[in-house]
């Protein structure tokens, strides 16, 4: 081999090297990327369960406070006819 063509292979090596350290770096930061994305999953999940669950609590305090408002109208129905007949 000649030294024009060792200075090409050398060359064209080292350009070989930096592409392979670049793909290790971007595979890590894929690899970095893609445990955020499951950190964020993790947290949309939870999140999501916490407003499902206090979506049914406000549900519950809905049906008790139109129960207790039925009780009250009832009770206040009651005394009217009470009045009305007295």
């Amino acid at each position: 081999m000649d030294n024009e063509t060792k200075k090409m292979f050398g060359m064209l090596m080292n350009k070989l090297d930096i592409m392979q350290a670049v793909q290790e770096e971007m595979k890590e930061s894929q690899k970095n990327m893609e445990i955020r994305q499951d950190e964020i999953f993790s947290v949309v999940k939870a999140i999501e369960h916490s407003n499902t669950e206090h979506k049914a609590e406000i549900d519950n305090i809905t049906y008790k406070v139109a129960h207790t408002e039925g009780t009250i109208n009832k009770i206040g129905n009651v005394i009217t006819e009470s009045r009305a007949v007295r």
